[in-house]
């Protein structure tokens, strides 16, 4: 113990590690007002430059419930508008900036997106397998029960 502390002290006095365990504290009480995925949504996960899913969608001015195609041409039509190369000098440097954040809002959602579609995915392979499960148990009952009355009518006729 005393090891872990002289080697982690520095880390665990850190401001990043203050700040991380507030972050973790506000996802943690978010998570039982607003469930899981709404919270997640609102959490930074990727970088202190990054934003949270819903910013990333209000940058992009979309709603939430787009496809991920008309996702994909609103953002490619932002980037082009913001791509520094066709904007002179003077402005380039201030597009530039526009087109750091349109493109990690667009990365923020498509990595949101990429994390629902495998924590639905997980949970339909937990319900199919709970399904098999149950539907195992059922055909084992049902199969202990038919032996069981076949050996009820065995022992039946050897008492005649």
């Amino acid at each position: 113990s005393s090891g872990i502390n002289a080697e982690y002290g520095e880390l665990f006095n850190s401001p990043a590690w203050v700040e991380t365990k507030i972050k973790l504290a506000q996802f943690y009480e978010e998570v039982w007002e607003i469930g899981f995925l709404p919270a997640l949504s609102r959490l930074n996960l990727f970088s202190e430059e990054s934003m949270s899913e819903e910013a990333a969608y209000q940058l992009l001015g979309v709603e939430a419930n787009i496809t991920s195609t008309a996702l994909k041409k609103k953002f490619r039509k932002l980037s082009l508008e913001y791509h520094p190369d066709k904007h002179p000098p003077e402005t380039r440097e201030r597009a530039n900036e526009k087109f750091m954040e349109l493109k990690t809002a667009y990365d923020v959602i498509m990595k949101m997106r990429s994390y629902r579609t495998k924590i639905e995915s997980a949970k339909l392979l937990k319900e199919m397998a709970d399904r098999l499960n149950r539907f195992e148990e059922k055909y084992k009952k049902s199969k202990e029960k038919k032996e069981e009355e076949k050996k009820m009518g065995e022992e039946d006729k050897t008492e005649l």
